[in-house]
């Protein structure tokens, strides 16, 4: 189809009159007319020399062509004066169409001035047409929105493709109107840099109504703020949740991508133990339109922490009345939650050491005792009482006083079990209810590791002051079964205790007489023991983890009784230390343990390292290392095989004492293991300034490697610890070929334990270390504790 804007330019400037007026076709008697004028000029003139004459047959030949050739010159004329028609018709029609679009065209210069506009332009525009040609679309742009237009038609030129932008026009008579221009490259010039086409549409009612939205989702999000609420709409039949984009969630002013689009993945987000309540809730809303007045959970935060929400549902319905999604109004409680609880903590709780108070201990202990009742376990109470606590407040203050308590506090609290229950009374006395024991040996393997702990002085005011504990023990259900007769049973054993023991522990009623009578008869048996040569050491042998050679054995301490029964180390040891018996007990074993070393040697054994446990009271005890010199000048045993293993409590109850100490045993040639690392309130930044050779790494820690889960942090922190000191590390207890497994992959040296090799006599393990066979490509290895 011819472009009406062609049509238009190849007529006369004069002709073209108002553009808004289409012009009229010829007819067709005005075009036959001008074609006969046209033909009679082409005509001969009669000065010209006429043609020969023809002969008759070729003439009437030639006007028979003539004719013929007339007749299809009038059928062509026909054929192009119907196109003419039609053309004409299409070219009226699209000029109507043109002018009475309801948007604006524009035709414009490469330079953006407007060569043809219509009408819906012309009025957008406010300018009758023959104002708009020649003149700058710019001209009638608002300025700051000049730069938009400019961006636009740079981008036209580069990319050829058509653009659009949205701007406003300038204001007339204070009303300013949104603009959205379409441009585009006219088709016939693609291929230079000449004129280019524009539509103008009115887009200032929808951008009103968008500004209106805005204006009113902005209203709505600092209510939403003010309130610290936020919104979700939750469709029951798809599960589909809908989070508003305008009203954020009050915990984040950034729309969350991520967002969940169904009530699985939005529950995900909960704290597990409140999904399940939080589906019921909401299920049961859907199901009658009844909710409680709040449902609160916990949803995870971006920092990882975890909120405190209050939802309040509503029903919003169909035109049938029928529910068809829920409202749900979501309000971060945090604070207030925050509050509640410490308010709650202020009242439960003791104010000085942060402990459970006398208001809490008794639930919680009941809903111990009950779950112990319903689980047929057993349950047992420890009263504490420190010694001498009066005294410090007399002498110190009350400053220094409450120092020591908050550090007791602190100190209780590692030495049992996150599930034990550790509470203030009041004063100097505190109450720990341990959940899951099986028997006597623990609750007294329990409370001997709380002495150990609080015996260990208080640094307050640069200065270290000392307050043991006595402690009683009461379990159920073997003295009673109710918290209450509980603590007051374990309450007359502390009691006693104080009087018996002061610094240890007592079992209460008929447990309390039976430990008492047995207190007598093991303080007897000990002093008869020891002038009878009762007791007997056992051997157990410590592996290399790489070659597998022996490489030392631990001495272990048994008193046999007369029946064939044994009685624990854990039972008569802090009795022979109660008694003063314990330094001539240590004094026996060591001498012991060198009589059987020379005997070793004399039967052709290499020499083997030999490892003593040490008591604290040995260690502090100021005849000790003579004792130690003694012995090993008469023992004829070179000191090097000689190792002392030492508790952690023991060693860093007087850091600087301690490191004296062990740099005169050094000065002997006698090495010193750390035992028992690991399960005291050590700081293993004093570890490093000791001079130790070797860590041992207790059965408690031990236990459980087997079981898959990954190897507790202080198992590898010991591990890393003694590789970096260039020292050995010894994992002690192990009973099974899983936990030998775990133990060399955690990069231990060196192993010991019933799995390796059982505890044997002397003799015994002569012949254990001779029916071996040697390690492949190995050698025995230097003595335990010696370097590497």
């Amino acid at each position: 189809m011819t472009d009406p804007h062609d049509l238009e330019a190849n007529k006369d400037p004069g002709e073209r009159g108002d553009p808004s007026t289409p012009p009229r076709a010829p007819s067709r008697e005005e075009t036959s007319v001008r074609l006969r004028r046209e033909a009679e000029a082409r005509l001969p003139t009669p000065d010209e020399p006429a043609p020969p004459a023809l002969a008759p047959e070729e003439a009437e030949r030639l006007i028979h062509e003539l004719r013929v050739h007339q007749i299809e010159l009038e059928m062509q004329n026909e054929e192009l004066l119907r196109a003419q028609e039609a053309l004409e018709t299409a070219r009226s029609r699209y000029f109507d169409l043109y002018d009475l679009a309801p948007i604006g065209y524009l035709t414009l210069t490469e330079e953006g001035m407007i060569r043809e506009a219509n009408l819906a332009a012309a009025t957008l525009l406010e300018t009758p047409r023959v104002g708009l040609v020649g003149r700058p679309l710019t001209r009638f742009i608002l300025p700051e929105d000049q730069d938009i237009l400019y961006g636009c038609l740079h981008r036209l030129r580069t990319t050829r493709e058509p653009q659009t932008c949205e701007l406003r026009l300038r204001k007339t008579q204070g009303i300013g109107r949104w603009i959205r221009v379409d441009s585009c490259l006219e088709p016939h010039r693609m291929g230079n840099q000449g004129h280019w086409r524009a539509t103008l549409s009115d887009i200032t009612a929808s951008k009103e109504g968008e500004q209106r939205l805005l204006d009113a989702q902005t209203r709505l999000k600092r209510v939403a703020g003010i309130a610290d609420v936020g919104f979700l709409e939750w469709n029951p039949r798809t599960g589909a949740i809908l989070l508003p984009p305008a009203v954020h969630s009050p915990t984040s002013d950034v729309q969350d991508a991520a967002a969940p689009q169904t009530l699985d993945a939005w529950l995900a987000r909960l704290h597990p133990e409140d999904r399940e309540a939080v589906r019921t809730a909401f299920t049961r809303f859907a199901t009658d339109c009844e909710a409680p007045a709040e449902i609160h959970y916990r949803q995870h935060s971006e920092n990882g922490d975890y909120l405190w929400f209050a939802a309040y549902l509503e029903p919003i319905m169909d035109d049938r009345g029928r529910l068809d999604r829920v409202l749900i109004v979501h309000q971060d409680v945090t604070q207030r939650k925050e509050s509640e609880e410490r308010a709650l903590h202020l009242v439960q709780h003791d104010p000085l050491t942060g402990l459970p108070g006398r208001s809490l201990l008794a639930p919680m202990a009941a809903q111990m005792l009950a779950g112990a009742g319903r689980a047929g376990k057993r349950l047992a109470v420890l009263f504490v009482d420190l010694d001498r606590f009066k005294a410090i407040n007399d002498d110190y203050g009350h400053a220094a006083g409450d120092e020591v308590l908050r550090q007791t506090a602190q100190r209780l609290r590692a030495s049992f079990r996150a599930d034990d229950l550790v509470a203030r009374l009041g004063g100097d006395e505190f109450v720990i209810v341990l959940a899951n024991i099986r028997d006597e040996d623990d609750a007294a393997t329990a409370a001997g590791n709380a002495v150990a702990a609080l015996a260990r002085p208080y640094p307050v005011a640069e200065q270290e002051l000392t307050c043991v504990p006595s402690i009683g023990i009461s379990l159920y259900p073997d003295d009673a079964a109710t918290i209450d007769a509980l603590i007051k049973c374990a309450d007359l054993a502390m009691y006693h205790a104080k009087q018996v023991s002061p610094g240890q522990f007592q079992f209460a009623t008929a447990a309390l007489e039976r430990q008492s009578r047995a207190v007598a008869t093991v303080k007897a048996g000990l002093r008869e023991a020891m002038s009878q040569q009762g007791f007997r050491l056992l051997y157990q042998p410590a592996l290399d983890l790489r070659s597998g050679a022996v490489i030392g054995v631990e001495a272990l301490l048994r008193w046999p009784q007369a029946d064939g029964s044994e009685i624990a180390p854990l039972v008569f040891l802090p009795i022979a230390e109660s008694i003063g018996l314990i330094h001539d007990l240590g004094a026996w074993v060591l001498r012991e343990v060198l009589r059987q070393h020379r005997a070793w040697l004399a039967e052709g054994m290499p020499p083997i390292a030999v490892t003593v446990n040490v008591s604290a009271r040995q260690f502090r005890h100021q005849s000790f290392l003579q004792h130690i010199t003694d012995a090993l000048r008469d023992g004829g045993v070179d000191p090097a095989l000689v190792s002392l293993a030492l508790g952690e409590a023991t060693l860093l109850q007087d850091m600087s004492a301690s490191r004296r100490l062990l740099d005169k045993l050094h000065a002997l040639g006698v090495r010193v293991a750390l035992d028992d690392l690991g399960l005291g309130p050590s700081c293993l930044g004093h570890i490093e300034d000791l001079p130790l050779d070797a860590l041992e790494i207790n059965r408690t820690l031990v236990q459980g490697l087997d079981e898959g889960a990954r190897a507790p942090a202080i198992v590898e922190t010991i591990v890393r610890l003694g590789h970096a000191l260039q020292i050995k590390v010894t994992a002690i207890g192990v009973e099974t070929e899983a936990e030998l497994g775990a133990v060399r992959d955690l990069g231990c040296d060196r192993a010991q334990g019933f799995y390796l090799g059982k505890p044997m006599t002397g003799d015994e393990l002569a012949a254990w270390y001779r029916s071996r066979p040697p390690a492949p490509g190995s050698d025995p290895g230097p003595p335990l504790g010696s370097p590497s």
